[in-house]
């Protein structure tokens, strides 16, 4: 079988490193590339995908919406987020899939462990945000509660959750068992982190989605107060663990996967 990733830049993606550690670990004579397209050269991508013969791919930036047009189906999750990272070609049909928020949610349950209890705070309504919030709907029995400077961006979200202020996050950050930041304000040293890290629950689980570096400065603000963090290096893993599981039906291999591509990273 044949695997793409498509974006633009595309040069520094990790994905091929890791799709092929998974078929080698597998023993599958797999190809995965990386294919650099354009925004202005998007409208050939039936043929592009055709030229190369792919059996599936995963989308990324700027693409993820792009390529809904061009679908002939979508998945549940699909539908709810609003975007794509993920396509599979049956039979010349193809369906998109968003693995993203999935991705996160499969770490974090491995890493936290049962979340059907858990009370979840989300720093952030982007594409990201939106995705682990529609997963986390669907494992946990608390409500999901989101956090935006603007409430606005809630508008188009097609399911449920709690919506705050940013300027709330402080007042009601110590209620929550697990806090997410999805935005970018976590890479940058500031006195003006959206969480005082001051109150909150003393086993609260804090993680940021960005994974380049390991540990962002909301994260460090976080140990540094005593609590444990999580940062998006096993989003990025586990998200392609789940594409591929949807092209092949079959279970990835987490801990090479993972290991690859923690070796390019931080080695």
């Amino acid at each position: 079988m044949k695997f793409a990733v498509i974006g633009h830049p595309i040069e520094h993606s990790l994905s091929p490193i890791m799709h092929h550690a998974n078929f080698e670990a597998l023993q599958l004579d797999y190809e995965y590339r990386a294919l650099n397209i354009p925004p202005a050269h998007f409208h050939h991508i039936r043929d592009i995908i055709s030229e190369y013969d792919l059996d599936g791919f995963n989308i990324t930036i700027p693409h993820k919406e792009r390529i809904i047009p061009y679908l002939d189906a979508m998945t549940d999750e699909a539908k709810a987020i609003g975007a794509v990272n993920t396509v599979y070609i049956d039979n010349g049909r193809w369906i998109g899939h968003n693995t993203d928020g999935l991705g996160f949610v499969k770490g974090l349950n491995d890493y936290y462990g049962d979340l059907t209890n858990a009370k979840i705070l989300i720093i952030g309504a982007g594409g990201a945000s939106k995705g682990i919030a529609y997963s986390l709907s669907h494992k946990t029995k608390q409500p999901i509660a989101v956090a935006n400077r603007t409430m606005s961006r809630f508008n188009d979200w097609q399911f449920e959750v709690e919506t705050y202020s940013l300027s709330d996050v402080d007042a009601i950050a110590n209620e929550y068992d697990i806090i997410i930041n999805t935005t970018p304000v976590g890479m940058h040293e500031s006195t003006d982190q959206v969480v005082s890290f001051q109150q909150l629950k003393k086993d609260v689980l804090v993680c940021d989605i960005i994974y380049i570096p390991a540990e962002t400065a909301f994260l460090k603000s976080a140990k540094v107060q005593g609590y444990d963090t999580y940062n998006g290096l096993d989003m990025f893993v586990y998200q392609g663990a789940e594409s591929f599981k949807f092209w092949t039906g079959q279970q990835a291999n987490i801990p090479v996967m993972r290991e690859h591509v923690k070796q390019k990273l931080y080695s």
